[in-house]
């Protein structure tokens, strides 16, 4: 489970910086969102691997865990229909265009 959340902090962090090299210009906001989402699975990941290392930290390190999931989640899903809010409000981006 760990490897997991570290693979996707990882790539939520990398997320924004991937954007803006890709030229995605339309707001700044959301793939911020994407990035602190990255900062809180990461962190769920070290109290998870913390709670294994030290015994009286079990019942914190549990807790922590799974609100720092929570939040990542929840930030996650916001940044994501932000974004795509963003892009379906682009003058120039060609989804809702319909073929005569």
């Amino acid at each position: 489970m760990y490897y997991e959340l570290m693979l996707l902090g990882v790539v939520c962090l990398v997320a924004p910086w991937l954007a803006k090299l890709a030229g995605y210009e339309i707001g700044r906001k959301p793939f911020d969102l994407v990035g602190v989402a990255g900062i809180f699975f990461l962190l769920a990941s070290a109290f998870g691997l913390g709670m294994n290392l030290v015994d009286t930290l079990r019942g914190i390190g549990s807790a922590f865990q799974t609100v720092t999931i929570m939040l990542g989640w929840i930030v996650l899903a916001a940044g994501a229909v932000w974004g795509t809010f963003d892009v379906l409000r682009a003058s120039n981006h060609g989804l809702s265009r319909t073929r005569a």
